[in-house]
């Protein structure tokens, strides 16, 4: 007579089936923070080496709306849709080129002659601020009201050696650092090049990867919370999607308004100005006062006058954008109250910059939408069984 040592049964087999998972997870996670070093050391060099990849996501997200655009545009008699897709892709990718190459012969040299004749101003206000300080006009100005300034111009021109020594000791050690830099700013470069290509294969097996990814919610999911997954994937895309396109456009538009306008009232580094006021309006709330008090700054050294009025033409540009502009573009595209997108620039500024500011908005706007979709669902379900 066959004796079976262990009962096997799908209550027991379920019992023991979680407690390896639960075991496998509180060691992974142990040897994950008992050597955060290294675990941290390898998760980076895991991104480095994926970095080609991880553009090619992101890049095939956002160009991906406009591949669609101009797919519903090709001609219908053109059925396949390889052959569609792939003019679309051709002809976003064109507009994308001629983009970056105008702003390469236009906008490019403009911007960096301006930012040269920047930083040409302290040579032209050195000769002022050393005329100022010369015993003449310290004999001028010491009333009693004023301080010694001759004790500045003396420990000027004791330390004029040690200085320009000290500035050329930093020089020679940023050398280093400048050539890292630029190795670093290269690779990027190579790896978004490589992004944009690997990115053409995704957007034209997108359809494929999708009823992949779909057949795999189906497997692991019941049917109702694999619809209600892919529901959910789908708002939060459009809360995603339609938030970071409406503001780049709304920042484009505010750029050129802006531009415009310097250019009628005949203001130095018109085009820098615009730019920095374009970028820093992708900024909700925050950045059109961040890119106004730079042109500020920039512009006081200069004309003093038109750095005032430029204040007030940077406020009423935002009284337009947040007023009509914006809700014209964007309408309620996140759901979320002013405390909230402040909060969600504040949290994600300080963790990840500037970046974090921009895409923290929509960031949190999804997931105030998973989180008052599980609030109905749990309070319709409270509610029938009442």
């Amino acid at each position: 007579m066959k004796t079976n040592w262990i009962n096997w049964n799908k209550r027991y087999t379920t019992i023991s089936v979680y407690t390896v998972l639960v075991f496998a997870a509180c060691y992974t996670i142990f040897k994950i923070t008992g050597n955060w070093a290294s675990t941290k050391e390898t998760f980076l060099g895991l991104i480095k080496t994926l970095s080609p990849f991880i553009y090619a996501l992101i890049i095939a997200y956002f160009i991906n709306p406009l591949v669609i655009k101009i797919e519903g545009t090709i001609p219908k008699r053109i059925q396949r849709l390889k052959i569609r897709r792939s003019l679309s892709i051709l002809i976003t990718y064109s507009l994308i080129i001629s983009t970056v190459v105008l702003l390469l012969s236009f906008v490019i040299p403009q911007l960096i002659s301006s930012a040269q004749d920047i930083g040409k101003l302290p040579e032209t206000y050195l000769p002022i601020v050393q005329e100022f300080l010369s015993r003449d006009n310290v004999e001028i100005f010491n009333t009693g009201y004023f301080i010694d300034l001759t004790l500045i111009n003396t420990y000027l021109n004791d330390n004029v050696v040690e200085t320009f020594s000290s500035i050329s000791t930093i020089l020679a050690n940023f050398a280093p650092v400048l050539l890292s830099l630029l190795t670093n700013i290269t690779t990027g470069i190579l790896n978004i090049l490589l992004g944009f290509i690997i990115a053409i294969y995704l957007l034209i097996s997108k359809e494929s990867a999708l009823i992949t990814s779909r057949k795999i919610l189906f497997a692991i999911l019941p049917p109702k919370n694999a619809v209600n997954f892919i529901n959910l994937s789908k708002e939060s895309n459009h809360i995603f999607i339609s938030f970071i396109i409406g503001k780049m456009i709304d920042s484009l538009i505010i750029g050129i308004i802006c531009f415009i306008i310097l250019l009628i009232f005949n203001y130095p580094y018109a085009l820098l100005l615009s730019v920095i006021i374009g970028i820093t309006n992708m900024i909700p709330y925050f950045g059109p006062f961040v890119g106004g008090a730079i042109g500020f700054f920039l512009l006081l050294f200069i004309t003093p006058v038109q750095a005032l009025w430029f204040l007030l033409i940077i406020l009423l540009l935002q009284q337009f954008d947040g007023n009509i502009l914006g809700p014209k573009i964007l309408g309620d595209s996140t759901g979320l109250s002013a405390f909230w997108v402040i909060f969600a620039i504040i949290l994600f500024g300080s963790f990840f910059g500037f970046s974090g500011m921009f895409f923290g908005v929509p960031i949190l706007a999804v997931i105030k939408n998973i989180f008052s979709r599980q609030i109905d669902s749990l309070y319709n379900k409270r509610t029938t069984t009442l």
